[in-house]
């Protein structure tokens, strides 16, 4: 090559350097964000590491970048990003875990399986959804003790656990005389006599056999787990029944002079020849004997024949206790909320029967009367209760001594009273004098000692001396 040639190529050569180092001298450079859930993946571009994210490439040339991140316990992602010069581009990864592959069983089948306390179904269970990493599994089932296992998935590997559970039940053999009885566990049914149960929870049950006819035997058992138990239960007949009705209802029975309840009635009773008495006020008493089969419910249904007249009462004030030749029949009730006067009450009374009718409240005086009625005849009556006026404060003021009962005391010292029944007044507090308590047996007092004496003699029952 000539020396001219030389300095020619020379001079192509310098110019092609400076047009290159025009062009990248005045090129701008882009940026590339990455991130990723979770964060903290090693970074690769083009095959370079590059740190972890979140992770910011800044003054990068255009052209095309492969981005790659890896991080333990999850599956590799790759990421091709064309940047154009100047451009800022965001790289966002969601990193997929990698699950492993749990194969969980039991002996027998059928156990629920929690794993780190979420159940996630019943063995013969495939798990393939859970994370790499150290899990524990326990085990349940109603007839079976708990038991827990441990795994540590690392890997695609399939991994397999099997628990061998423990029974946690007892066999119970039941038998009863008579047999064909149900037997029952906690109120389960779990067999019929002569029973070998053999799945028993081991602890405390409640063991019940039971045959129609026959009184239950009941038994409270405590039985451990492998362990089998026996159990023999003798059954009782049981005793007859008898079923009462009557038209009207309400009627009491006894059965050999024994009180046992109200029509309608169903009762057991001992078998035999037994007395069947029903007596109902108003009514004509009902006596009879019947032999009762063992084991068999006997009938009887009577119309009850009406013996009596009607006496609808009332009285002044009410809540009066109402006396029926001599046996207390109930009380009158407050009518509209009021006490001073009472619903009315109807009594049925034998005809042909002098009847008394004794009235007593507490502090008032007692009042009787005696009746006779016809049959079906209706009487009525209002009878007022005198009240005991019983004077328990003396006033004295400037120019009376006042004996009375005591109303109340006003604030601004008068005193409110009543001086006799239903007369009332007010003791002025600049008159006053002196006030004091006075009792029953004071001399003001010696009517309403009189009508409390009365009252001790005509009342069933004892009385007290005031409202």
């Amino acid at each position: 090559m000539t020396p001219f040639i030389k300095r020619l190529n020379y001079r192509w050569i310098i110019v092609f350097a400076a047009a290159l180092m025009a062009v990248g001298c005045g090129e701008k450079k882009g940026m590339i964000t990455i991130s990723s859930s979770p964060s903290g993946a090693e970074v690769l571009v083009n095959g370079e590491p590059k740190g972890v994210t979140p992770l910011t490439l800044p003054s990068l040339l255009r052209g095309q970048y492969l981005i790659e991140l890896q991080m333990a316990g999850h599956e590799k992602s790759y990421e091709s990003v064309a940047l154009l010069g100047g451009q800022h581009q965001s790289v966002d990864v969601e990193l997929a875990p990698i699950t492993g592959l749990l194969l969980v069983e039991s002996k027998p089948q059928g156990a629920e399986v929690m794993i780190d306390g979420v159940s996630r179904g019943i063995t013969p269970l495939l798990i393939s959804d859970l994370p790499l990493g150290a899990y524990r599994l326990d085990f349940k089932s109603a007839l079976h003790l708990p038991q827990t296992l441990e795994v540590e998935l690392t890997d695609r590997v399939p991994k397999k656990k099997v628990a061998e559970l423990v029974s946690n039940t007892a066999t119970l053999v039941v038998d009863s005389d008579p047999s064909g009885a149900n037997v029952l566990i906690d109120g389960v049914v779990r067999g019929v006599t002569p029973a070998v149960i053999q799945d028993v929870v081991a602890g405390s049950s409640e063991v019940t056999v039971a045959k129609t006819g026959y009184t239950s035997y009941t038994r409270n058992m405590e039985m451990k787990a492998t362990l089998s138990y026996e159990l023999k239960a003798t059954l009782e007949a049981l005793p007859s029944a008898l079923n009462v009705t009557t038209v009207p209802a309400g009627a009491p029975v006894r059965i050999d002079g024994a009180e046992v309840g109200v029509t309608p009635l169903l009762v057991n009773v001992r078998d035999g020849m037994r007395e069947i008495e029903i007596e109902m006020m108003g009514y004509d008493t009902v006596v009879t004997n019947l032999n009762l089969a063992p084991n068999v419910t006997e009938r009887l249904d009577l119309r009850l024949v009406k013996n009596s007249g009607t006496l609808v009462l009332d009285t002044e004030p009410a809540s009066v206790r109402i006396y029926l030749d001599g046996k207390l029949f109930g009380s009158t009730e407050p009518k509209g909320g009021a006490d001073t006067i009472s619903k009315s009450v109807t009594l049925l009374l034998k005809a042909g029967v002098e009847h008394t009718i004794q009235l007593v409240r507490e502090g008032y005086a007692a009042t009787s009367f005696t009746l006779d009625p016809e049959l079906d005849q209706i009487v009525t009556r209002h009878e007022v209760l005198k009240r005991i006026f019983v004077r328990d404060t003396m006033i004295t003021t400037k120019s009376e001594v006042i004996k009375c009962r005591l109303e109340y005391k006003l604030p601004n010292g008068n005193i409110y009273y009543e001086r006799f029944p239903g007369v009332y007044d007010t003791a002025k507090a600049a008159d006053i004098v002196k006030v004091q308590a006075i009792g029953l047996d004071d001399e003001s007092n010696r009517d309403a000692r009189r009508l409390i004496e009365q009252n001790r003699q005509v009342s069933p029952e004892p009385e007290s001396e005031t409202e």
